[in-house]
């Protein structure tokens, strides 16, 4: 038994927000000057009220209606994320399975960064192959808007809040649907993207709030090099290891990180920019969202066809990333 998605579903906050806005809180920085480093234009966040989970239920409903699924026969739930609505516990998984009305159910959160929803694709693939569950939801959701140093013109341009969700159904022909997944980390590059304080080694004090170390810290160019290096070098070998090639991809989907990244990349695997879809433009970086949320867009927008071979890739803090290839159905 192999696994497939069977549908999409997305959701965004309506609060939309242009460069201008930075401009606007004293930021030193221009409409010219982000669009030329990161590609972005616009992006949206969530009011104070708003967490993880209602975003994350947004797109759940959203998935179930266009699959034409009860939520009766969803058996887990999985959810990619690094802003729980609670720093702890209860999970956002427990979270948006109370709002979805579907208890006694697994649902847990999966904490991989931008590379969550890969992570979390290879989780639910293993989860079918125990033949113990048949229709799982899988949600990538992040609101790094709460999470961002509204100072720090070299991060908090890049983010925005949103969240999407794919049904994980299970198919008798591996030769569809999830055809190649990876997902590996590189812990020695945990400091070059990261929150520093705030957490158990580090709780949250009044002089971490001063600090502002409780907010998300870059060094934008290793992780810039490192991306690229990573998922060109992974995207090259999983193409190899099931007798594929560049050639042979149908649609590049990678973390809409910043758009010169995803330039690079598609450069480096010589790939048409016809293949490569974005949507940075518009949402700014999602997080765990953004492979999720450029492919519902993409799919509601113009559709998959039957036998495209569809490449996920995901990279993030940890450093961790994931290539999922999905030969659609």
């Amino acid at each position: 038994m192999g696994a497939k998605i069977k549908g999409l579903g997305h959701t965004i906050p309506k609060k939309k927000i242009s460069n201008q806005f930075f401009i606007d809180q004293g930021l030193d920085t221009s409409d010219e000057w982000i669009k030329e480093r990161t590609g972005i234009e616009t992006r949206y966040f969530t009011p104070d009220e708003t967490g993880s989970s209602d975003l994350g239920y947004e797109a759940a409903l959203d998935c179930l209606k266009n699959t034409n699924t009860d939520i009766s026969e969803i058996d887990l739930i999985l959810v990619a994320t690094s802003t729980p609505d609670h720093n702890a516990f209860p999970s956002t998984a427990c979270l948006i399975q109370e709002k979805l009305g579907c208890n006694n159910i697994p649902a847990f959160d999966i904490s991989a960064a931008c590379s969550g929803f890969c992570y979390a694709l290879t989780t639910a693939e293993g989860f079918l192959a125990t033949q113990k569950h048949k229709n799982i939801l899988v949600i990538g959701v992040d609101c790094l808007s709460k999470i961002s140093n509204m100072e720090d013109r070299g991060t908090c341009i890049l983010f925005g809040d949103g969240a999407a969700a794919a049904l994980v159904t299970k198919t008798a022909d591996k030769n569809e649907g999830v055809i190649f997944s990876t997902i590996k980390a590189n812990g020695s590059l945990a400091n070059i993207l990261q929150i520093p304080k705030g957490g158990s080694k580090y709780p949250f004090n009044e002089t971490i709030a001063k600090e502002k170390s409780h907010f998300i810290e870059m060094d934008g160019s290793a992780v810039f090099k490192q991306a690229i290096k990573i998922v060109v070098s992974e995207i090259k070998q999983s193409l190899v290891s099931i007798n594929l090639s560049t050639d042979n991809i149908d649609y590049l989907i990678c973390h809409q990180a910043n758009q010169r990244i995803l330039d690079r990349i598609c450069d480096n695997l010589k790939l048409p920019k016809q293949k490569c879809i974005t949507n940075i433009k518009t949402f700014g970086n999602t997080s765990a969202a953004s492979i999720p949320l450029a492919m519902s867009e993409f799919h509601k927008n113009h559709g998959f066809k039957k036998g495209d071979i569809i490449v996920l890739a995901g990279f993030g803090a940890g450093f961790t990333w994931g290539i999922t290839i999905i030969k659609w159905t």
